[in-house]
């Protein structure tokens, strides 16, 4: 009869879940989202002293033949002529190129374009700058432009340098653009009693401020108050959303922001150099700069 009870109540408890077994161990599958193909980069070619800080870019930099492969060259007016890069961009049709701080004006081709800047406000900054300059060294102290006759140039400096020293008198010493003359023309303006000096561009302004700084005097040259990568980063960023250009010019003012001070010379005082930049931001916004 024990027996018999026993095994009703095994029986009991097998139904109810006295006897248990183990579950099955869930099984979960990881799929992995496909991502999106990134977006091609432009390829951008550089040559000579020019950037283009532009996402969704890659830069080769180079000759124009180690950068012809590229979609859009950015070349540097100092560094390669007009007459060359033109010929260069006629027999590379697939590629475009843009001519960094210079006109293609009677050289064109439809896959090149200038990206011209305002030298005229530059030179007029740089009056602002050598008004301040002068203004330290007594009212009618005096300011030399050195070089090649640029009369334009000279002009816009001189309005520039007017509007921050009224009383101030400009040396115009021209010369020839060879360095030796240059040199000379700038040591006979600080004979005279020049207190800076001022010149435009390459070899002339070189040597123009080396003989400056000879006499422990500060220098000036226009292409410190030029910022040519504004222009190139314009047409970089046309070209990423498809346009290139060519067949014209593009000029770049201080409203662009491609006219300001880069650098000055260290012989200038720090308190000096921050009443130039704020003259700089009185240009960009189209009021004329007064120092």
């Amino acid at each position: 009869m024990r027996l018999i009870v026993s095994l009703v109540l095994v029986l009991v408890l097998a139904g109810c879940g006295g006897v248990r077994h183990a579950a099955a161990p869930r099984v979960t599958t990881t799929v992995a989202k496909k991502q999106p193909p990134a977006a091609p980069r432009l390829r951008v070619g550089i040559v000579g002293p020019v950037s283009a800080a532009v996402p969704g870019i890659s830069v080769e930099r180079g000759t124009l033949a180690q950068t012809a492969a590229a979609q859009l060259v950015l070349v540097a007016a100092q560094s390669v002529p007009l007459q060359q890069l033109a010929a260069f961009a006629r027999g590379h049709r697939q590629t475009h190129f843009a001519y960094v701080g210079g006109r293609t004006a009677g050289d064109r081709s439809p896959n090149l374009v200038g990206l011209a800047l305002r030298d005229d406000q530059a030179a007029q900054l740089a009056g602002v700058v050598a008004g301040l300059v002068a203004t330290a060294n007594g009212a009618q102290a005096r300011v030399a432009w050195v070089g090649p006759e640029e009369r334009k140039l000279a002009a816009a400096f001189a309005h520039g340098l007017s509007s921050a020293a009224p009383h101030a008198l400009l040396l115009r010493q021209w010369s020839r653009k060879l360095p030796s003359r240059c040199k000379e023309a700038a040591l006979t303006a600080i004979s005279r009693g020049a207190v800076i000096v001022m010149a435009h561009e390459d070899g002339c302004a070189d040597a123009a401020i080396a003989a400056a700084h000879q006499q422990n005097i500060p220098g000036l040259r226009l292409d410190q108050f030029e910022l040519p990568d504004v222009a190139a980063e314009f047409v970089v960023r046309d070209a990423i959303g498809g346009v290139f250009r060519g067949n014209e010019d593009l000029t770049f003012g201080a409203a662009s922001g491609a006219i300001g001070v880069r650098r000055l010379d260290p012989r200038i005082p720090a308190a000096t150099a921050v009443r130039a930049r704020a003259a700089a931001q009185q240009l960009a916004s189209g009021i004329a700069p007064t120092g």
